[in-house]
């Protein structure tokens, strides 16, 4: 089997595809994961700050601030 010069730059060229993917899936995922630890611990700090008003974590529960974020 010859290998010509058109395989030989179609492998690469699918190398650096693939590679390009893997960074951009990864940077999604590293993106993803930072959102919900922002998330977590903002509810963290209003749950650390509303323990002071209210001592007692079922109602703390109940009354449930939803966090809403800006689009």
């Amino acid at each position: 089997m010859v290998m010509n010069g058109q395989y030989i730059e179609k492998f690469k060229l699918d190398n650096y595809s693939l590679i390009a993917m893997g960074s951009i899936l990864l940077s999604l995922l590293t993106l993803l994961v930072l959102s919900l630890l922002f998330r977590y611990l903002i509810k963290r700090q209003i749950d650390e700050q509303m323990k002071d008003m209210i001592p007692i974590k079922a109602i703390r529960e109940r009354i449930g601030i939803r966090i809403k974020f800006r689009k």
